[in-house]
């Protein structure tokens, strides 16, 4: 009877216990587990999980963890991999956790082939099946899949290798947590995590029409103080440098570079390839291959394929590396795992991903990173609703109603577990936070105050021609203060011309949420009084830092400025923003400036004020940026980014003295060409309407800028072109030393070859040509007593450069020339620059 009782209970407990963990997928338990090699213990990676009595399968990941979920009909369980006996496993229903040894099978090695080294041959076994698997890529290809749904986990982590012993004495009340470091994940180092993030995501992928959606729903990550990291900046940066990685891609996107596939439509041409052995696993059977790049200096692997003798030719396991003589800086080590398993179709899905990175120079290890990713829960039939993709490519949508601890398909670390406490406990310490506000000040040049932060300290102080010498105070608030209201402004004074200037600039969300986060929605109200050098446009950084007190020609014509602005910026989910404006400005000439009218050179235009309003129209389909406050900077990929302007001029109200119409189209786009590098091409082509003088018509950028989507001129002078209308091209071009890698000697130094050009065309209407009307002003003229401006006669404004990056990993040397216009007195034709510029 007793017993009876006991037995009874029980199946109520299990029954209690499996109402509470009803799901929407109903009677189904989460089963995970990690599979080791039964003589060695090290875990296998890509093992296959299959069930019997049900479709679903999947595989271990790089750390030899698994995670399925199993109904109430999976009874048993087939444990496989390549090179061991298979093993079946009868589940119970108190089964959540498996260990599981395989033992290795016997003569694995159906033929090994040892010939004598000689020359390679172009035409052997490994290539007739390395065309088999580039002929089937197709459809083994997981993309190709019409509606697709799958559940991810990533895991990134960054930090230092073998940290200073005096880190960890010397440091006082922060030695901690450089004592706490992890000895096992890189045999003879030590690691220590500055940085960890954890995304749980679900992946909805459609091909008519192309779409995808990510919707992270569970995320943990170290995070710093915010008043002097941006931590989503961290985020994003680590992100691009360790995006997902395919086999089936044409390249692999590592680093801001791009690696060729060994299985690439055109591999053949830069791989050799070897047959290893050939290995047998139940019915199944695979071919290991070995490559390598044919030139150890260009940008490709070395590595292992595994690839399945079953008629579809598919990629199971793949492990690559990269030459120590690769064309690459700042990178020691580099290892690549990718793992996919077969699912009841037969095709072989991506089930997990690691990527180890060592950064350093040298012998010397400095910095590391890896990226883990785990794919789970593959659907490659579910219907999903539009209404999914709607809204950002990526957003986070954390779930209230589970924790990462409970979902997380692969355990961590003991030492993994410590980093998030640590990180917290290191942040409270007051030591940490100033060390943090000296960095912040060395790096971005502000002060943080707490809600507020002075600077930048580089325009504390500027000399001209026009002020003498230039006092600036400025500063800008925090999100300490408000995440939905922004402020920025500074104080000037020249002492020369002894006069105060000033700015001032407010946003404010109109969305109930932070003013600079993606989508933004808000309005922005701005005031500035101060001196520009023709062509500058106003804003809080308007060039005159310290270091541009020491340019060799400095400006001596000036515009002193009044500048109103209202404006209003609406960024929708799918990367198009439409952003508007009301600017009110007076211009007056001061310094050698002058604006003397064609109908009486005698007389001057004493001011020029404009009521402009704006309308601009942007789409950047799937945009990554890193943004402090209102400044945004795109990460460069291979999207475009369009944008339509349209501004109206007002006259008759303010003190307005013109109308016009003003339409510019731009469009930038990157292009990757594999082995060649990759390209920039930007274009603009406008035109503008109305009788205005030459200050308010287009002239080429002389602003060197890193913007993406702005085109700058070196060659030229400031206003020495204008038209009202235009098209301007630029393109510039980084080989990543495609060329110099295959000369003798010159390949070890590792230099990359970049060329460029420059081209501005436009013509200037009879009613705007001084020469023509007597409704505009002259073109100025120099001092000496030559015309600074000009028209552009038939032929387009070229000039171009050629030179060498790389240059002990941080120099890069141009030469630029001009092609015409070459007689235009006081201009450089040709000139060298060098520069600073670190890449990987």
């Amino acid at each position: 009877m007793r017993r009876a009782v006991m037995l009874f209970s029980r199946h109520v407990a299990l029954y209690i216990v499996m109402l509470l963990s009803i799901v929407p997928a109903l009677a189904q338990t989460l089963l995970r587990g990690e599979v080791r090699d039964a003589s060695s213990k090290r875990v296998i990676v890509g093992a296959s999980v299959q069930c019997i009595q049900h479709p679903e399968g999947t595989s271990t990941n790089a750390n030899g963890i698994f995670l399925i979920k199993l109904d109430s009909t999976v009874q048993e369980l087939v444990f496989s991999a390549v090179g061991y006996q298979s093993k079946r496993y009868t589940v119970t229903p108190t089964d959540s956790a498996l260990l599981v040894y395989l033992e290795k099978q016997d003569q694995v090695i159906e033929t090994v082939d040892i010939v004598k080294k000689g020359r390679y041959k172009n035409n052997n076994p490994a290539t007739e099946l390395i065309d088999l698997v580039i002929q089937h890529k197709r459809k083994n290809r997981l993309v190709q899949k019409d509606s697709l749904y799958f559940q991810q986990y990533d895991k990134i982590k960054f930090g230092m290798v073998d940290p200073k012993p005096g880190f960890k004495t010397r440091l006082g009340d922060m030695s901690f947590f450089f004592k706490d470091v992890d000895t096992t994940s890189l045999q003879g180092h030590e690691l220590l995590t500055l940085y960890l993030q954890e995304d749980i995501s679900d992946n909805y992928i459609r091909q008519q029409p192309a779409r995808k959606k990510k919707i992270i729903r569970n995320q943990s990550k170290t995070e710093f103080d915010p008043r002097y990291v941006n931590n989503p900046n961290i985020s994003s940066y680590l992100n691009y440098l360790f995006q997902p990685v395919d086999i089936y891609d044409e390249s692999v996107f590592f680093l801001n570079k791009l690696f060729l596939s060994p299985i690439a439509d055109n591999a053949k041409l830069y791989y050799k390839y070897f047959i290893v052995d050939s290995l047998r696993t139940g019915k199944d059977i695979f071919v290991r291959l070995r490559f390598e790049p044919r030139n150890s200096n260009d940008l490709l692997f070395h590595g292992q394929l595994l690839v399945s003798l079953d008629g579809r030719y598919a990629v199971k396991n793949a492990e690559l590396k990269v030459d120590k003589r690769t064309n690459i800086s700042w990178v020691n080590d580099f290892k690549m795992s990718l793992s996919y398993f077969k699912n009841s179709e037969g095709i072989m899905l991506q089930d997990s991903s690691n990527i180890f990175v060592v950064f350093g120079r040298g012998k010397v290890d400095a910095l590391f990173g890896e990226r883990s990713s785990v794919q789970y829960r593959y659907d490659t039939h579910r219907t999903t609703a539009d209404d999914v993709f709607s809204g950002a490519p990526v957003e986070v949508r954390l779930s209230a109603e589970e924790e990462l601890g409970d979902v997380r398909p692969v355990p961590l670390s003991t030492y993994e577990q410590r980093i998030y406490s640590n990180v917290d406990s290191l942040n409270d310490l007051k030591s940490f936070k100033s060390l943090l506000a000296v960095g912040y000040l060395l790096a971005q040049g502000y002060f943080s105050v707490g809600k507020f932060e002075l600077g930048p300290l580089e325009y504390l102080y500027h000399m001209n021609e026009m002020e003498g010498q230039r006092l600036r105070f400025g500063g800008r608030t925090t999100a300490a203060l408000s995440e939905k209201v922004y402020m920025e402004g500074y104080l000037a004074y020249g002492f020369r011309d002894d006069r105060f200037k000033y700015y001032l600039k407010t946003a404010v969300a109109l969305n109930g949420k932070s003013v600079a986060t993606f989508p933004a929605h808000y309005m922005e109200a701005s005031v500035q009084r101060d001196i520009f050098e023709p062509g500058k446009a106003i804003g809080y950084l308007k060039g005159d830092s310290f270091f541009r007190s020491f340019v060799s020609n400095k400006p001596t014509k000036w515009l002193d400025t009044e500048a109103y602005r209202l404006g209003h910026v609406y960024e929708f989910g799918n990367h198009f923003s439409v952003s508007s404006s009301f600017t009110h400005q007076r211009r007056n000439a001061i310094g050698d400036l002058r604006f003397a009218l064609t109908a009486d050179s005698t007389q001057s235009l004493s001011s020029i004020n404009t009521n402009d309003v704006q309308v601009t129209l942007r789409w950047a389909p799937f945009e990554k940026f890193y943004y402090r406050n209102l400044q945004r900077r795109t990460i460069i990929e291979s999207y475009p980014v369009f944008s339509l302007q349209y501004n109206k001029g007002i006259s008759g109200i303010f003190e307005g003295q013109y109308n016009y119409d003003a339409l510019r189209f731009s469009v930038s786009k990157r292009f990757f060409m594999n082995q060649l590098g990759f390209g920039d091409l930007k274009a603009t082509a406008g035109r503008i309407w109305g009788t205005l003088p030459y200050p308010l018509l287009e002239m080429p950028n002389i602003q060197e800028t890193k913007d993406r989507h702005t085109i700058s001129y070196d060659m030229t002078n400031s206003m020495e072109f204008v038209s009202d209308k235009f098209v301007k091209l630029s393109y510039d071009h980084e080989l990543n030393g495609f060329i110099l890698n295959k000369l003798p000697l010159i390949k070890k130094l590792r230099f990359r070859e970049i060329f460029g050009a420059r081209m501005f065309y436009g013509q200037l209407s009879a009613n705007n040509d001084p020469m023509l009307s007597d409704k505009v002003v002259y073109f100025d003229k120099h001092k000496e007593g030559y015309t600074i401006t000009h028209a552009l006669q038939k032929s387009p404004y070229l000039e171009g450069y050629v030179g060498l990056d790389n240059i002990l990993s941080i120099f890069r040397v141009q030469y630029y020339y001009r092609f015409n216009y070459r007689y235009h007195p006081n201009i450089s034709n040709e000139r060298f620059k060098l520069s600073l510029n670190f890449d990987f």
